[in-house]
This record gives C-alpha cells, sequence and structure tokens, in this order.
C-alpha cells in the first residue's frame, strides 16, 4: 500500500499515545509488524523552543511520523519544518485531544469547531511540509455537532495526504462506544486515504473494521498496550506464557537503555500492569508490584510471578 511518499506493507499504524508511545515502545510493535509509528503528542510551541530535547528519532524506526498540537498556524508551521529537519517521514496535527488542558489552549478537538481556523492551519503547515501531512479528527465536538465530513473535505482542499478518524466526540472523549459508521462515511466521501481509530482491540476487531468501514488502514492505540501481538494478523490466540515473558523482558530491556535505570521504573511498571491483565491472580500481581521502588527487585517478583503461572498451566493441564 503507497499513501503518498510512503511505501507500506500492511496498513496498520501505533497511535500517538501521550507519555506511552516512545521509543521503546515503537520498536516493539515495528518487531510485531506494525508499518508505520507516531510519536508521542508534543506541543509546537514547546518544539520550537526546545527543539531535539522533545523529539528524539532514532535510525531504526522509520516511517515515523510526528504529531504536534497547537493553535497558531505560523507556530504549527515552523514546528512541522523543525520536526522534519530531526528526521520525521511526516507531520500530523492533532484536532481530536480531547484533554481539557489541551482543548483550553485552543488546540486538540477544540480546533474542529473552527473550520475556517482549520483550513489556515493546513494551508500554512502545507508550504511547510515535504513529506506527509495528515490530521487526527474525532467525529465532532458533541452529537449536535458532528463536522467530521466538513474538516475532512477542507483538510483535503488543503493538500492533507490522509485523514485519521477517532469516531467519537470531544465530550465522549473514551466513554461509550466508537461509531464506525463515521469512519464508512467519510471514506465514501473523500478521495484521500481514511485511517479508522478507536476501540480496536484484538485481530478480529482490525479485520471487522477493514470489512465494515472500507478504511484504508487502522491505527491502534490502547489496544496495543501489553499486546504488541496486535499487529500481526495472522496470529491465533493469545501468546505462550514463555513468549510474553520473553518480548516483555526484551520491552523492558529498551526501556532501561532508553531511560537509564533511575527513570524507568515507572514505565517498566505500569507496562507489566498491561501485560499481565486478566491473567491468573494478576490483581494480587499488580498490587504487589505498585508498592516496590527498585528494578532489580520489581523483576524477581515479574520472574516469581510467571513461575506461579506456569505451575498453574500444569496444573490445569492435569486436570
Amino acid at each position: 500500500m503507497r499513501i503518498g511518499n510512503l511505501q507500506l506493507h500492511q496498513p496498520l499504524f501505533l497511535a500517538p499515545l501521550s507519555g506511552i508511545s516512545n521509543y521503546p515502545l515503537r520498536k516493539l510493535v515495528i518487531r510485531h509488524g506494525c508499518d508505520l509509528v507516531f510519536t508521542e503528542m508534543v506541543s509546537a510551541d514547546g518544539l520550537i523552543r526546545k527543539r531535539d530535547r522533545l523529539i528524539r528519532i532514532e535510525k531504526d524506526e522509520h516511517p515515523i511520523i510526528v504529531q504536534l498540537f497547537g493553535s497558531n498556524p505560523d507556530i504549527l508551521a515552523n514546528a512541522s519544518e523543525i520536526a522534519e529537519g530531526l528526521g520525521a517521514d511526516g507531520i500530523d496535527i492533532n484536532m481530536g485531544c480531547p484533554v481539557d488542558k489541551v482543548v483550553k489552549t485552543g488546540a486538540g478537538s477544540d480546533l474542529m469547531r473552527f473550520p475556517e481556523k482549520v483550513e489556515r492551519i493546513l494551508l500554512k503547515v502545507r508550504e511547510k511540509v515535504k513529506g506527509i501531512l495528515t490530521i487526527k479528527i474525532r467525529s465532532g465536538w458533541d452529537y449536535e455537532h458532528i463536522n467530521a465530513e466538513e474538516i475532512s473535505k477542507i483538510a483535503e482542499q488543503c493538500g492533507v495526504d490522509w485523514i485519521i478518524i477517532h469516531p467519537r466526540t470531544k465530550i465522549q472523549k473514551f466513554r461509550g462506544k466508537a461509531d464506525w459508521k463515521i469512519i464508512k462515511e467519510l471514506k465514501q466521501k473523500l478521495k484521500i486515504p481514511v485511517i479508522g481509530n478507536g476501540d480496536v482491540k484484538n485481530s478480529d476487531l482490525i479485520n471487522k473494521m477493514f470489512d465494515e468501514t472500507g478504511c484504508d488502514g487502522v491505527m491502534i492505540g490502547r489496544g496495543a498496550l501489553g499486546n504488541p501481538w496486535i499487529f500481526d494478523r495472522h496470529r491465533k490466540g493469545t501468546p505462550a506464557l514463555i513468549e510474553r515473558q520473553e518480548v516483555m523482558r526484551y520491552h523492558f530491556s529498551l526501556i532501561l537503555d532508553y531511560e537509564g535505570k533511575d527513570k524507568a521504573l515507572k514505565d517498566i511498571k505500569r507496562h507489566m500492569f498491561w501485560y499481565t491483565k486478566g491473567l491468573p491472580n494478576s490483581t494480587s500481581f499488580r498490587e504487589k508490584i505498585s508498592h516496590i521502588n527498585d528494578v532489580d527487585k520489581l523483576f524477581e517478583e515479574m520472574n516469581s510471578y510467571f513461575n506461579y503461572l506456569e505451575n498453574y498451566e500444569r496444573c490445569q493441564l492435569v486436570r
């Protein structure tokens, strides 16, 4: 599949996840079949002031798109140019974040209330961006103001290469159900590719989104947490315990190398929560590690827990 100047083997993308989709997670999901990764959401104003202190792109994670948020057309345009200079293969303008502290600045999903401003931003940014330009939107502000089609058509006219749509409103945030019918409607009405996002938690739902909406690609966010296998559409069933433990160790070694031992504890701990969710006695395990403040002790507890799981599995087979 080709989108703009990017040649993709399978159109599955890692969503920009604030405070989460850093290099270790990006490298891990690429290893499991993710074809395109997005950085965490980056402040356009902050990027201009701090430059490479906010973005760190490694050679082995291309193609990669930097997602920017902001509300000033000139600042977003200048930040886009800086991001490309730091190695980004494309720029995504966030027009869907529902978090109040972002919305209060006029950024994120607040932009969808002002189509004229969206047009000014995209025309300015398109002038600067040499590679891919995308936007990530919601269905609208609330149920009375569903305007994803209007914003998408403006984006198409301004030279945006593709649209990513999370079909919930700003007011919904992450509650309720994503309305995939909006993805299907956009796909039918736009000439540029449409990427679907929202409520994709396993491979079956990836295939279902493709089938029901006709979208050109699927972006996976929370469904990838503790589950990098989701990007392998041909996998059947859940990973064996030994594979799960090996992937966790690999992921955590990446975090340690990237962040250093002093900073890695919090990040490793929350990924442990996600990797073990739904496993036998996982509630007790997560309670134990929540009180641990040493990386080595954390790994000791993880090994102990997986020894328990192996014994538990053997007991189930005997029965």
